[in-house]
């Protein structure tokens, strides 16, 4: 009853079938329903679809397509509903990524729609999930596709009349413009536009021959002709180029032009090109596989009378079409007028296309200025940032690496001092330890950077335990802290890993790489504890969440002490930025540990964010850094 009550009320046949493809949709509580009319060799493709995520258009051209995929064909030869409960596990499924962007469901149910005796179209419902199909779902559907058979007869019917209508304005306006207006190009546009709009293909063209012997239109026709062929008047769709004005080509290196000489006045009608060889760039071969191509003659006499050609009315499709006889008859009706307004406007048109010519040459230089203006521009700004860049580099470079250079020096040059304690030769090694660290520390960011960003680092992905890593470094980092500001470190757990342990030694374990993942901590609370003032607490909070990709790890980390403005916030992760002040308040760094920290964050396929907010009544801002980290999988 709902299926007939939408047949009476649609006047839209794509309309109608996206409404039934929805009751149904909702009828089965299913992802996606599609209903496909004009499967005949002769019939135009028409289909709607539902789906309960997004509204989804399928395009005409596609029939070709859809009737070779190995599934569809096997609905369409059958007569009892097809279920398919895994469409993962179907081969054929995997044949048409397109067909899996449209229907991207995990099992179907589907059937053929059968309109006295002649199959006449199909149904497919979707589920998102893997399922089983009931008998009385088959059943229902089976009911159904009596009624959506119906549906899609009257949807062929409407499309006929739609169809027709059509045709009969286009030939109208043709009409009216022939007689009320001498524009040439008005009537070729209309001709042009108005059959590519009917027919709904991809590009148009209306080509003219000009043949290099004059009086070849006296003689007796020869098979191949010298003449020219120049583009009078184009029209494409808002997602295709358009060719240079008058572009021209010599008709010997086309063969599709030469057929269509050959075979005037009758039409070259091609569903499906497959040689490109001698095919001029203008017709964009590479996109186009369909052809129609209509002889633009002086007179259209029978098919065996002689005919001066003046040229050619062009329709192109990027997908294989099979032209109908309405099709070609409608552009046979139209070419008799554009040949005769053509004809008339001879000599206007010669003026027209010189003026044309001239336009399109200005144009294309105008184009090409503004082009290399645009990419002048864009290489000065790169250059001005790698500028930038380079003096930032040199800057915390010459520092970092002469500060640690210096101290070695100085300490050499102590233990080179006779007569020295133990104690204090111990005391000028540490610091030639401490340094050599520091450099090589310096030296291996630089180089896992570079790693990184060359896409040359490799993860070794083991099962931690976070607790005993964060712990570890809890101490170690509390020894560093003490003697200098005396910071202090408080870790906490969240109340989802307390509520699921019973035990505080209760190991958290975390599926990661270990050198990235110790990496990252330590480098964030070192720079915790350079930004940090004294005698505060540094806390870190570590769980986790389950969500429904899985359970992720959430570290959180949290210092008070001087703040980040949110300007400085959308740079803090860039390669050798650092703070405003941070110079001025001598923090020793390089720029390199937060950039290093994001790139290894996102090699584990996680997310970093940081926040600084200020403390009221307080001279001190909070800044917290947030962590987030997958469980890689487990290799069985």
């Amino acid at each position: 009853q709902q299926i007939t009550q939408i047949i009476q009320t649609s006047t839209e046949p794509q309309i109608m079938l996206s409404k039934i493809a929805q009751e149904l949709g909702i009828k089965f509580k299913a992802y996606a329903c599609l209903i496909v009319a004009g499967i005949g060799p002769t019939d135009r493709l028409q289909a709607g679809l539902w789906r309960a995520d997004t509204n989804t258009l399928i395009e005409p051209n596609t029939k070709t397509q859809l009737l070779s995929h190995p599934l569809v064909k096997e609905i369409l030869a059958g007569t009892e509903p097809l279920a398919i409960c895994d469409l993962e596990g179907t081969k054929n499924w995997f044949e048409a990524d397109w067909l899996k962007e449209i229907l991207p469901v995990g099992a179907a149910l589907s059937i053929a729609t059968s309109f006295q005796g002649t199959v006449n179209g199909m149904i497919i419902i979707g589920k998102s999930e893997i399922q089983d199909w009931h008998n009385s779902e088959k059943e229902l559907l089976k009911i159904t596709a009596e009624s959506v058979a119906i549906a899609i007869s009257v949807a062929q019917l409407q499309q006929q009349t739609q169809i027709t209508n059509k045709y009969q304005r286009l030939l109208n306006d043709l009409s009216n413009v022939i007689r009320h207006s001498g524009d040439l190009d008005s009537l070729l546009n209309l001709a042009l536009g108005g059959t590519a709009k009917a027919l709904q293909v991809d590009r148009g063209l209306i080509l003219m021959l000009k043949y290099n012997d004059p009086l070849y239109k006296s003689r007796t026709r020869r098979t191949n002709p010298k003449a020219k062929a120049q583009v009078l008047c184009q029209w494409s769709a808002d997602d295709l180029p358009s060719s240079p004005s008058n572009s021209s080509f010599r008709l010997a290196e086309c063969s599709l032009c030469q057929q269509a000489l050959e075979n005037a006045p009758q039409s070259l009608a091609i569903a499906e090109q497959k040689n490109l060889e001698k095919i001029p760039a203008i017709f964009q071969p590479e996109t186009m596989s369909a052809y129609l191509m209509m002889p633009l003659t002086r007179s259209h006499g029978s098919k065996h009378s002689k005919s001066f050609v003046l040229g050619f009315l062009v329709l192109q499709c990027r997908q294989s079409h099979s032209w109908q006889a309405d099709e070609i008859q409608l552009v046979n009706w139209v070419s008799a007028q554009v040949s005769t307004a053509i004809i008339q406007n001879q000599a206007l048109h010669q003026v027209q296309s010189i003026v044309k010519e001239q336009t399109a040459k200005l144009k294309w230089s105008l184009d090409v200025q503004g082009k290399l203006s645009a990419k002048m521009r864009k290489q000065i700004k790169q250059l001005r940032q790698l500028n930038d860049l380079k003096d930032d580099f040199l800057s915390s470079m010459s520092h970092e690496l002469k500060t640690p250079l210096t101290t070695m020096k100085m300490a050499i040059k102590m233990l080179r001092q006779p007569g020295l304690s133990e104690k204090v030769q111990e005391r000028y090694l540490n610091i030639l330890e401490q340094e050599w660290n520091r450099e090589n520390n310096l030296i291996k960011d630089l180089l896992t950077l570079q790693e990184l960003e060359s896409d040359k680092f490799t993860l070794h992905p083991q099962e931690l335990d976070l607790k005993e890593i964060i712990s570890d470094l809890a101490q170690s980092f509390e020894e560093k802290w003490h003697g200098n500001k005396s910071l202090t470190l408080a870790v906490a757990y969240d109340k989802d890993y307390r509520a699921n342990h019973d035990s505080s030694e209760s190991p958290l374990m975390l599926y990661t790489d270990s050198e990235s993942f110790q990496h990252i901590l330590d480098e964030l609370l070192l720079n915790a504890g350079k930004y940090s003032d004294p005698d505060t607490t540094v806390n870190l909070d570590a769980g986790y969440q389950i969500t429904p990709k899985g359970k992720k790890i959430i570290i959180t980390l949290t210092n008070y002490g001087a703040g980040i403005s949110p300007d400085e916030q959308a740079h803090i992760f860039d390669k050798f930025h650092r703070g405003k002040g941070v110079t001025d308040r001598a923090v020793p760094g390089t720029g390199l540990g937060l950039a290093l920290v994001k790139s290894l964050v996102q090699h584990l396929d996680g997310t970093i964010e940081v926040s600084s907010n200020y403390v009221e009544n307080s001279a001190t801002f909070v800044t917290t850094f947030t962590l987030t980290l997958p469980q890689f999988k487990i290799q069985l």
